[in-house]
């Protein structure tokens, strides 16, 4: 494996920590706040080869979470079936074995749970998570071929590619500085609106890495995760935040 200096500064999801203490089910509705969340956001705008992308798991449609070496994301979320089973026989009786079928095929649980107790879903959902997948967006200083061995020792992670894109990176120092000046989570997006709508685009490589983390993880687990990988690759500091990604 070739060696590269380490990175410049430790790996951060620059959010408070309070969030970043919590289990990723604990703090689900925060993380869900900025992923819905419909920013004005610079386009990630892909230049280099396309063909052997996975475009059907590329982001589209979701505000990330800005990080100190690019963003992160939380695509899909999973309910755990005994949970959930367990839920809907409290509030409707009889038989839900349909629903769960209907949830596993992958139509959207909104859809499919009456809506009268979307509410209580919601209320309850932190008790019903089993786990989601996450997906890493890190700009790096050159292209590298392989890191297989580097993502095998990350537990949770199970694939890797590398694309070329042009991209308005903010260093991360006026990121933290957006965070704490803001009351509330709103107010830090409108803030990185605007920093991030402002910033001069680059052309960088870009390693996406994906998997699936169980519900009970803490945010500060994948920061020292990604640690251990950013400080193998040659990656360049800087959050990133976009919505879609466009040939």
């Amino acid at each position: 494996m070739r060696r590269y200096e380490i990175a410049d500064r430790n790996y951060k999801i620059i959010l408070p920590l309070r969030i970043r203490s919590q289990s990723i089910a604990r703090c689900y509705k925060y993380i869900e706040a900025i992923q819905s969340y419909a920013g004005n956001w610079p386009s990630l705008i892909i230049t280099g080869d396309i063909e052997r992308l996975r475009w059907d798991s590329i982001l589209e449609g979701i505000t990330p979470l800005p990080t100190t070496h690019g963003a992160l994301c939380f695509p899909e979320l999973y309910l755990s079936d005994e949970k959930l089973i367990k839920f809907l026989r409290r509030k409707m009786g009889g038989d839900v074995g349909g629903y769960i079928n209907a949830i596993n095929s992958g139509e959207h649980i909104h859809k499919v749970v009456p809506y009268r107790l979307l509410k209580d879903l919601e209320e309850e959902l932190e008790k019903l998570i089993a786990g989601m997948d996450v997906e890493a967006f890190i700009p790096l200083r050159q292209n590298i071929e392989r890191v297989d061995d580097l993502i095998s020792n990350i537990p949770f992670l199970e694939g890797y590619e590398t694309f070329k894109a042009s991209v308005p990176l903010v260093k991360s120092r006026l990121v933290e500085q957006a965070l704490d000046k803001s009351h509330y989570v709103g107010e830090y997006l409108k803030e990185l609106e605007v920093i991030f709508n402002e910033a001069t685009e680059e052309e960088l490589y870009i390693l996406r890495v994906w998997g699936f983390i169980d519900a009970r993880t803490t945010l500060i687990y994948l920061e020292e995760r990604f640690q251990k990988l950013i400080n193998k690759v040659p990656t360049k500091e800087g959050a990133l935040m976009f919505t879609r990604i466009i040939l």
